[in-house]
């Protein structure tokens, strides 16, 4: 296989991957089987390999006691984990905003998008939307910053979306609902310029999530 094709391929496959582990669509526990993915994704073996290697050094994957590798399983710890990484970067992001009064309507357009889109997806009942839009949302305020440091960084620091699974779509619709309020709330901070306000929101969302 030439090698321009086996790099894309590989890159393909670690980029799709790499975003379903992190909006959580890849059951925690589940092993990766290389036949299945390879298939799945439309790429060689030799391709997928290789992006596996990457995800396992970005540690959204773990390597299997003997073979193969696996999705992980999230622990209590690694939510408290998560979230003080996502509201120390976030966190900086939203300073640098208001600090610099990066807070206008056409910097954080992107944002403004993915909260319209988030609530799109709810009235739609699109749950992989609404979780894209979700992520979206949070990396879009890093995007506004105008770092190009912190946003290579966020995008690398394997941060996956720690929400709780809900079979009921009575309870998951509310739960959504009270997600995109929250999103609002710290939009409307950021445009207002107020830093201690929106870090509170954030974390009071992250925490609850």
């Amino acid at each position: 296989m030439p090698v321009a094709k086996t790099n894309s391929q590989q890159k393909q496959a670690y980029e799709r991957l790499r975003w379903l582990l992190i909006l959580q669509q890849i059951p925690a526990g589940e092993r990766l089987r290389e036949a299945e993915w390879a298939g799945k994704l439309g790429v060689h073996r030799t391709s997928l390999r290789e992006a596996f290697a990457k995800l396992e050094a970005d540690g959204l994957i773990e390597a299997g006691p003997s073979t193969g590798y696996f999705v992980p399983r999230i622990e209590e710890t690694d939510f408290r984990e998560v979230n003080e990484i996502r509201l120390a970067l976030e966190g900086l992001a939203i300073e640098r905003i208001c600090e610099l009064r990066r807070n206008t309507s056409r910097i954080l357009k992107d944002v403004i998008k993915a909260c319209e889109r988030f609530d799109q997806c709810i009235r739609e009942n699109y749950l992989l939307g609404s979780a894209e839009a979700d992520h979206r949302f949070h990396e879009a305020i890093v995007e506004a910053a105008g770092s190009r440091r912190l946003l290579m960084l966020y995008r690398r620091a394997p941060l996956p979306l720690i929400h709780q699974q809900m079979a009921d779509p009575t309870a998951w619709i509310a739960r959504e609902r009270r997600t995109v309020e929250a999103h609002r709330s710290i939009l409307a901070a950021i445009r207002a310029g107020k830093a201690a306000k929106t870090l509170r929101l954030l974390r009071e969302h992250l925490l609850r999530s």
